[in-house]
């Protein structure tokens, strides 16, 4: 549904995802198979997903003995390598942009660090909860006693100052060996095509798909999402010629005759959220499967609510606001009440323009 945002420069990322892997160990396992397949491992590793869709869709077509399946589950074990792949993800460096769910566009997905809540490691040891401490300087075995003689030292004139006096306390580790910008994540990696299925794919980078758990967990799962290539490569989040945003768009349909969008409340049960497909089945089968139609129903007020807005500001008001605040303004300064102005001011597209519902808000502006 929302493209994955990969950096511009990809070879660059692809290189920094192969430094995960110990590449000489796995290729001299897989360096038979390569042989009898004709599949290098790294572009088992890097390939583009239009790729990773020919290889995934010819191993459905082979016969394959218990023994290779478990040396190929061996080989590409994602279990071994799920923590680094996760942190590779969170990386700023690598500049995979995480924001909101990738099949959804409903939940957000975003990495977070204690970094946000402090500004710095002094602040965090003289106002941090008894909870953070001990997830921080791993004093689990330390008693609430000792840990609340500690916190009664607080606060701390300097780093300096804690680390002498932590000295007084047992099993509390060095500040050194904290770092406030340790990442925490609440996104799956779903694997596209289902690692279960191929597994030979299960560690590629452009098979992984950001998602939420909701997604994830409890309606994809293992489901195979398109039967061709060419549907694979229409619904996939990783493919950088996916079609869904411009090909499927979200409509407010009312259900009886209504002129207005005013008083959204008494209105809401007139209208339906529905994704517009022109038919097409692979697009259809995609929404069915993560139930957007029924999910994407609970939200239609923010529908409504960009609607009613549209409607109360129409092209001709927003010149007069327009005229109105830019009366007494330089010339330098009139561009800040210009028509367009006036209309993102309102709508708001470029602040949701990568939060939740973006594509819902962005079709209510631009398609309804």
């Amino acid at each position: 549904m929302i493209k994955v945002h990969y950096p511009a420069d990809i070879e660059k990322l692809k290189k920094e995802y192969l430094k995960i892997f110990d590449i000489t160990a796995m290729e001299s396992q897989w360096a038979p198979e390569e042989q009898r397949t004709g599949f290098k491992l790294e572009d088992l590793l890097i390939g583009d997903f239009d790729y990773l869709v020919k290889v995934f869709l010819w191993y459905k077509n082979q016969s394959f003995t218990d023994k290779q399946k478990d040396l190929y589950t061996s080989i590409f074990n994602y279990e071994d390598q799920q923590s680094a792949i996760a942190d590779f993800f969170m990386n700023n460096d690598n500049g995979i942009d995480l924001k909101t769910c990738h099949y959804c566009n409903m939940s957000y997905i975003n990495k977070y660090s204690r970094s946000l809540s402090y500004t710095d490691k002094l602040d965090f040891i003289n106002k941090a909860s008894i909870p953070e401490w001990r997830e921080y300087f791993n004093t689990n075995s330390l008693p609430d006693q000792k840990l609340i003689q500690v916190m009664n030292g607080r606060p701390y004139n300097s780093l300096d100052d804690f680390n002498c006096k932590r000295f007084l306390y047992k099993n509390i580790e060095s500040y050194k060996k904290f770092s406030l910008n340790r990442c925490y994540n609440h996104f799956d990696l779903d694997h596209l095509l289902p690692k279960s299925v191929c597994p030979i794919v299960s560690l590629s980078l452009f098979n992984f798909v950001p998602s939420c758990q909701v997604c994830n967990e409890k309606l994809k799962r293992a489901k195979e999402l398109a039967i061709t290539k060419d549907d694979w490569l229409k619904i996939s989040p990783t493919w950088v010629d996916s079609k869904f945003d411009d090909d499927v768009t979200i409509r407010l349909v009312p259900l009886d005759k209504c002129s207005t969008f005013f008083e959204l409340k008494q209105n809401n049960d007139n209208y339906k959220l529905v994704f517009d497909t022109k038919d097409d089945l692979a697009y259809d089968g995609y929404i069915s499967m993560f139930k957007l139609n029924d999910r994407y129903n609970f939200h239609k007020n923010i529908a409504l609510h960009i609607l009613d807005l549209k409607e109360r500001y129409p092209e001709e008001k927003r010149k007069e606001i327009s005229r109105l605040l830019s009366a007494n303004e330089n010339d330098q300064n009139q561009h800040k009440y210009s028509d367009k102005q006036i209309e993102a001011d309102i709508l708001q597209e470029e602040l949701y323009q990568d939060r939740c519902f973006s594509k819902l808000r962005r079709d209510m502006i631009n398609k309804n």
